[in-house]
């Protein structure tokens, strides 16, 4: 898997836990489901931050780095 495959798939990652965040919600009303979206909540967050991090990498850069080193 190459970077740019890497960035997609955790944005990918993000959009589906925050579908079944929403789902949850909605679907499952009165059995714990604040309790539980915001557990998911939390985790997405996690993921998004992951992936706001990822997209500041640089391919370029990175190679640029490894270059000099040599």
């Amino acid at each position: 898997m190459n970077l740019e495959e890497c960035k997609r798939e955790m944005h990918s990652i993000v959009r589906e836990l925050s579908d079944i965040e929403w789902g949850v919600r909605r679907d499952f009303t009165g059995i714990g489901e604040q309790l539980c979206g915001n557990c998911i909540d939390k985790i997405v967050s996690k993921y998004e931050y992951v992936a706001r991090e990822l997209d500041k990498v640089s391919y370029n850069l990175i190679a640029s780095l490894i270059n000099s080193n040599e």
